[in-house]
């Protein structure tokens, strides 16, 4: 079974959609808002196939750290992540993320759930 990591405010009802077609799920944190796991301890123990969340969850509120510091263990273990971005602002988006080295997708809130089955597909 896969499981999908995911950052608070992710839609409840994908997640149960996610439960539903087979998949677990796993709270992340992004260091401040303490909802799971802190994203930078992440290691291939955790057995977490996909990573998503709103773009704003990945952004850091220290000036000392950078959205790359955030995503170190996702690019190290190289686990793909699907920012949720509206789809009117994904190009802006785009820019913001192209160049961390990381497998990405930006998904449209109402496209997610599609998006999630596409890449996690096996």
């Amino acid at each position: 079974m896969k499981i999908i990591g995911y950052m608070q405010g992710t839609d409840p009802e994908v997640l149960t959609q996610l439960l539903l077609e087979g998949y677990e799920t796993y709270p992340l944190s992004n260091v401040f808002d303490n909802h799971g796991k802190n994203i930078t301890l992440v290691t291939t123990e955790d057995h977490i196939s996909l990573v998503i969340g709103y773009l704003h969850k990945f952004l850091p509120v220290a000036p000392q750290f950078s959205m790359t510091d955030i995503l170190s263990s996702v690019k190290v273990y190289k686990i793909p992540i699907i920012f949720v971005v509206p789809e009117d602002i994904q190009d802006k988006a785009a820019k913001l993320v192209a160049d961390m080295g990381i497998d990405y997708k930006l998904a449209d809130p109402s496209e997610l759930l599609k998006v999630i089955l596409e890449t996690v597909k096996d």
